[in-house]
């Protein structure tokens, strides 16, 4: 992505939570990559993300529906993807809270494919799964926000 949006800075925080902003949480804050504006090169600071990206290796984590409609509902009925759902709602919720900001963007990866979500303090708006590899929305979107 950095050859799309060399303005940004895509940080693995997988490893290490956001410890300084978000001790009064009952969870850690700790996305899988941190997307920030300002150079920041370590460590997750919720404060300072821009973007968050969420990876998952298995279909059954998918928090949404691959065919969404009127006797399929958007978010996926199963316990795996409740948990998924309430882990991108919690981050979503924590950067919200740490900035001044009317929404956010955030990523869900699921194997191969990428959901972009924009979050508000209304809610979300979820773009259907595309394949990264083969559709170019991904390199599109980072070109754009950045």
């Amino acid at each position: 992505m950095q050859e799309f949006a060399p303005q940004l800075s895509f940080v693995n925080t997988s490893k290490h939570a956001d410890t300084k902003n978000c001790t009064s949480f009952t969870f850690n804050v700790m996305p899988d990559v941190c997307v920030y504006a300002d150079g920041t090169s370590d460590g997750c600071d919720i404060t300072k993300a821009k973007v968050h990206i969420e990876f998952k290796w298995n279909d059954a984590l998918d928090a949404f529906s691959k065919n969404p409609g009127a006797d399929n509902p958007i978010v996926s009925q199963t316990d795996k993807a409740f948990d998924t759902l309430s882990q991108i709602t919690s981050y979503a919720a924590a950067q919200l809270g740490a900035q001044y900001c009317t929404h956010l963007f955030s990523i869900l990866v699921i194997r191969n494919h990428a959901c972009l979500i924009r979050w508000d303090r209304e809610g979300a708006i979820i773009m259907n799964a595309f394949d990264y590899q083969h559709e170019p929305h991904l390199a599109n979107f980072f070109y754009h926000f950045a």
